[in-house]
């Protein structure tokens, strides 16, 4: 990443064989974040590429080449656009194939083609039993190639709360695979984004941080 708050609360950035949850409202800053901790592997390590799974169909090329000024970067980019969840599931099951130690794979979101049919209990336990399947294959894949996942997450609002409140899709499954949970949050100041660890419990902690025509940076203080 290249906010130095997040970096600071991270303990540096995203470790290799690890998997990493990000998850907000929608225009929190999700997709910013993901690519620009991408771009910020391809500047530091010259020998790694990004996988982008675009579950969302929110990448576009002009962004990625705004964020990095330099259109090269785009040669160390493999881009997957899955239109189905399914598609996901084959795009996942392949990534051993496609990955050398110290990649990065970003997958946006990795709940967007993830759908729950109220009331119907079959294909609720189904569509769970597949992603819980697909979150083991990426945390193997993590953990035995020594890549770094960073997965977005979509978010519904929690029932009963007290007062107005979000959790990710899917919430239990993803927390229980994603080594490092991340909520992004907007705040007043058009802009500017709280980013909170939740887990781990060591890392606890908020920062804010600004999305610029680059990416991300740090809150202006003005």
């Amino acid at each position: 990443m290249d906010s130095g708050g997040l970096d600071v609360l991270l303990q540096g950035g995203l470790a290799r064989g690890s998997v990493t949850l990000v998850y907000g409202e929608p225009a929190s800053g999700k997709t910013t974040l993901a690519l620009s901790t991408a771009i910020n592997l391809l500047r530091l390590d010259h020998a790694s590429k990004i996988l982008y799974i675009d579950s969302d169909a929110k990448f576009t090329p002009n962004r990625f080449i705004q964020m990095t000024g330099d259109e090269s970067y785009l040669l160390r980019l493999r881009y997957l656009r899955p239109t189905t969840f399914e598609e996901q599931a084959e795009a996942i099951d392949n990534l051993p194939d496609k990955l050398n130690g110290g990649d990065m794979v970003c997958v946006d979101s990795v709940t967007g083609l993830y759908r729950i049919e109220t009331g119907n209990s079959q294909k609720t336990f189904s569509e769970n039993k597949e992603l819980n399947r697909q979150l083991g294959s990426i945390k193997e894949t993590a953990t035995t190639m020594s890549v770094s996942f960073l997965l977005t997450g979509q978010v519904r609002s929690v029932i009963d709360s007290p007062v107005p409140d979000v959790e990710p899709v899917a919430h239990r499954l993803l927390r229980y695979w994603s080594d490092t949970v991340i909520r992004l949050e907007n705040t007043a100041t058009q802009g500017v984004k709280q980013a909170t660890v939740e887990k781990p419990e060591s890392l606890r902690g908020a920062t804010r941080f600004a999305i610029t025509q680059t990416g991300i940076g740090e809150e202006p203080n003005w």
